[in-house]
């Protein structure tokens, strides 16, 4: 194995905050475009959004499962790594996630809530489509669930057969292969939609977050002169994939490939860039200072940026077309965006994970690059 490339803590990298904002961005057009034309109707809006998630989730592998890599590999007893991994991981995510969930409470009342036992438990698409309460959360719950459960299954291995990276590969394997099993079977037998009936599923996108995983695994083989060969595949499988994205939707909902292996895909096309782009970029100082912003405040921006869509057509009721009061409105729904997304992480999350590291990094001092807030 080659020497170990993985950041330093407290390290900061510009590609990986970049990508971050890319996603983050990409969602925000995408649900912006709203303004402009009705979503079921916009390619932009199914792409953006699509490959915005999708980069979250690769990212997010690559950095919470990187962590649970380095830890488990470090030979930490289980009894403190899991309890600590667990801790930190849900004091990042839970408040702004429950505090959003509360806010659309408020909003929806009115209209009919659904059951909402399942979203405190991120059960809310577990098995099913998401209903249309909180619908951003879809996400989030697959999120949790992987890393409720992954680290419980990289243990059972490491019980059966010993810590080893060949372990903890086998047991990611297992829930990539499960995960792209119950989607195949899902799309032979009951034909679901791509979109509520396949992508925002949670039992269906396991795989995703695993590839982030076996991307930060895979970095540790590869020789910096790897790198452009494998930025250019990278963007060959991206446009390859983008193309299939960009067909009309009801084509989508009726294709095998697109319902099943087009995910991975795109998922393959982030980690290859990940890999190629990591300790690589450099970006202008004032570029940079935006670009870090924007990668701090996505999470809150992720919450927030529905509801601004929702406050703002209540008020205006305007109808989706290219005109100046709709893009004065999406001005304003993203200048919005950022501001409350910048007053949350300012003064809701960056407490909270300032109070976090005080009370978990002295048990385990390197088990989170804590400023890369994953």
């Amino acid at each position: 194995m080659k020497e170990n490339r993985s950041l330093p803590p407290g390290s900061r990298d510009e590609w990986l905050d970049l990508l971050r904002a890319l996603a983050v961005s990409l969602v925000l057009a995408s649900h912006g475009s709203w303004f402009f034309a009705h979503p079921e109707e916009s390619v932009f809006a199914n792409v953006t959004a699509t490959l915005g998630v999708e980069i979250f989730f690769v990212l997010s592998g690559f950095l919470v499962g990187g962590i649970l890599f380095e830890q488990v590999m470090s030979g930490a007893s289980w009894h403190n790594l899991l309890p600590t991994f667990w801790a930190r991981r849900w004091i990042r995510t839970l408040p702004s996630y429950y505090l959003f969930l509360g806010l659309n409470i408020l909003i929806y009342q009115r209209s009919g809530l659904p059951p909402l036992a399942p979203y405190f438990a991120f059960l809310q698409n577990f098995a099913h489509p998401i209903p249309a309460f909180f619908p951003e959360s879809w996400s989030l719950a697959i999120e949790e669930l992987f890393y409720l459960f992954f680290p419980l299954i990289v243990m059972a291995f490491g019980k059966l057969h010993g810590r080893s990276i060949r372990t903890f590969i086998a047991a990611g394997a297992f829930v990539f292969l499960i995960s792209l099993a119950t989607r195949i079977g899902a799309v032979i037998l009951f034909e679901p939609t791509m979109e509520t009936g396949i992508r925002k599923v949670a039992i269906f996108r396991l795989d995703a977050i695993m590839t982030g995983v076996f991307a930060y695994i895979a970095m540790k083989w590869i020789r910096p002169s790897h790198k452009p060969a494998l930025l250019m595949a990278g963007l060959v499988v991206l446009a390859f994939s983008i193309v299939i994205l960009a067909k009309p939707q009801a084509e989508l909902d009726h294709s095998f490939f697109a319902r099943t292996f087009l995910f991975n895909l795109l998922q393959l096309s982030v980690a290859l860039l990940i890999i190629a782009g990591i300790g690589r970029i450099q970006l202008p100082y004032g570029a940079a200072a935006g670009v870090t912003a924007l990668s701090k405040w996505s999470y809150s921006l992720y919450l927030v940026n529905l509801p601004v869509i929702i406050v703002i057509h209540s008020f205006w009721r305007l109808q989706p077309h290219a005109s100046v009061a709709t893009l004065m409105s999406a001005v304003l729904y993203a200048s919005i965006c950022l501001v409350l997304a910048a007053g949350l992480y300012h003064y809701f999350e960056r407490p909270i994970l300032s109070w976090r590291d005080r009370k978990t990094l002295g048990r385990s001092s390197d088990m989170l690059r804590s400023e890369l807030r994953s």
